[in-house]
């Protein structure tokens, strides 16, 4: 399949459309393919439908169901993830150079960046957010990619973003050809073969059309950076969150959500709290569930060929 071409009907990533109805979500179904095996929202979209959801400001401030409860709470629940994958790219290209944000929201990741010695550029669809991102860094935030003058950058990020592209092989091929030869993407999202996405898919919050339209496993993404032209394909699993017995989780539920929404008081107290009942939680699960996935997220490093 072209990457520029797709009906809605198709498998964002193969092309194909035979598949197995898996999960029907908010309205919407969610559909296995025969093919490739990538979960996918089918039909998809249509674009119009996705810049109007997009573009209502209550995403990111009120639509906890689709988007953010508070965008601007989840700085500090953001922050340690980001300053950790500047050091991930760091060891990768030291020299440092020319990064792009693509979907950088209100710019957190790109003042982590900046401040690393990075020279910085960000994308994101939503224009009130756009405004926001730029009057926090000072720099212009274009609203889509055709927008952005600059190429031949040295790294692209995508944090939480390719899982919700409609037509995932043409922006990666369009990102990839905005790197120079060598340069390094970077990318996140929700592990669907986590424990819960499997066993308990109504609960898992990965599942959430029409934001989310793609849900990828280790295999689905890798095939996904491979057909979008990239080179050296690593995956790590990252963000352990393992079962836990159901009286320990009823009880720590309202701890997970106040970490998640970046409300809770006593950050500290509360994060430690939370890493400690994850132990907990690994410890228990080796024993009942041993065969479970507990990682929630994928982190993807990927390179332009040379």
């Amino acid at each position: 399949m072209s990457p520029t071409t797709h009906s809605p009907e198709q498998c964002p990533l193969c092309g194909q459309i035979p598949s197995t109805p898996f999960l029907s979500k908010n309205g919407y179904a969610i559909a296995r393919c025969a093919h490739c095996e990538l979960l996918h929202v089918k039909p998809t979209p249509s674009e119009e439908k996705l810049r109007t959801h997009y573009q209502n400001p209550a995403y990111f401030t009120g639509e906890e169901e689709q988007g953010y409860r508070s965008y601007a709470d989840m700085r500090r629940a953001l922050l340690p993830h980001f300053r950790r994958r500047v050091q991930m790219l760091d060891r990768q290209l030291p020299a440092r150079g020319r990064l792009l944000d693509f979907g950088c929201a209100a710019g957190y990741f790109l003042e982590v960046a900046r401040a690393d010695g990075w020279q910085v550029a960000g994308v994101e669809l939503s224009e009130s957010m756009s405004q926001t991102a730029s009057q926090a860094l000072r720099i212009p935030i274009a609203t889509s990619l055709e927008r952005l003058p600059e190429k031949d950058f040295d790294a692209i990020t995508l944090w939480e973003v390719v899982e919700h592209l409609p037509r995932p092989l043409q922006t990666l091929n369009d990102l990839r050809e905005r790197l120079r030869p060598g340069g390094g993407l970077m990318l996140s999202t929700p592990n669907t073969g986590h424990w819960q996405a499997i066993r308990e898919s109504e609960a898992w919050v990965g599942y959430r059309p029409p934001s989310h339209l793609l849900f990828f496993t280790q295999a689905t993404l890798t095939e996904a950076l491979r057909r979008a032209g990239f080179t050296a394909i690593h995956i790590a699993k990252v963000s352990p969150l393992p079962p836990l017995p159901g009286w320990l989780r009823r009880l720590s539920a309202p701890l997970q959500h106040g970490l998640t929404r970046g409300q809770t008081k006593a950050w500290s107290l509360a994060l430690w709290t939370w890493r400690a009942i994850r132990v907990l939680g690994w410890g228990w699960q080796r024993v009942a569930h041993p065969a479970d996935d507990i990682f929630t997220t994928l982190e993807a490093l990927a390179f332009r060929p040379v």
